[in-house]
């Protein structure tokens, strides 16, 4: 059983954690908006180069940051695929 100086560690430490969800879902709702915005400058989903830059430039900054740098590509793999998708959904509805 736990103790309760740990519960309230741990619901300290869930509760930081929320903020942080809260705030990564807030910026992941400005990128989808930028996302968007690209429709129609774009001739050609995916690219394949732009993406590669992109987690490059995530790569570097999780080294500085102290982050493991494989996870951080893990997540920017499945955001590249998530942003792929819905660009093509947005670009079979149309203008």
């Amino acid at each position: 059983m736990e103790s309760p100086r740990a519960r309230r560690a741990l619901s300290v430490l869930r509760r930081r954690i929320d903020a942080l969800d809260c705030a990564v879902a807030r910026l992941l709702s400005r990128r989808l908006r930028l996302v968007r915005a690209l429709r129609p400058f774009k001739s050609r989903i995916p690219d394949p180069r732009r993406e590669l830059e992109v987690l490059a430039n995530v790569g570097r900054q999780a080294g500085r940051s102290g982050a493991e740098r494989e996870f951080v590509a893990s997540v920017y793999r499945g955001l590249l695929r998530a942003s792929r998708a819905f660009q093509k959904r947005e670009k079979r509805a149309g203008p």
